[in-house]
């Protein structure tokens, strides 16, 4: 996938809270990883800290599969340290695969969008766990 692609997805995304694609892709540290049709989208959050955000079309365990590879690109390959995810309260099948991949919740946010439970990843817990 090129560019437009990661930038047409971010953009017709159901859930997008007004990010813009092209702003996305060009912001620096951002990284993006594909996998076939799935987008997983990291924010640089800086100090090795990122936020994901999963624009995928698999589910079940093909899903879980593909983010639990991610992750390991993450940390292996692009230095993360902590992933993190605000999850929106009503996305129990998001909050699920969160906790299938390895997150644990650590409590709820307000945001803008509504109210979202946060979840978060370190390299020692990934390490622990696999």
């Amino acid at each position: 996938m090129d560019g437009t692609t990661i930038i047409a997805a971010i953009d017709n995304s159901p859930l997008n809270r007004g990010l813009r694609g092209a702003e996305w892709l060009a912001s620096p540290g951002n990284i993006p990883i594909l996998i076939e049709d799935d987008i997983a989208l990291f924010d640089n959050e800086g100090d090795g800290t990122y936020q994901i955000h999963v624009l995928f079309q698999s589910s079940g365990k093909t899903a879980r599969d593909r983010i639990k590879a991610i992750f390991s690109e993450m940390f292996e390959d692009h230095g993360a340290d902590m992933i993190m995810g605000l999850v929106p309260d009503f996305r129990r099948d998001v909050k699920l695969m969160a906790r299938w991949t390895g997150m644990k919740p650590v409590g709820k946010r307000a945001t803008d969008h509504g109210i979202c439970e946060l979840y978060v990843l370190s390299k020692e817990m990934w390490k622990d766990q696999n």
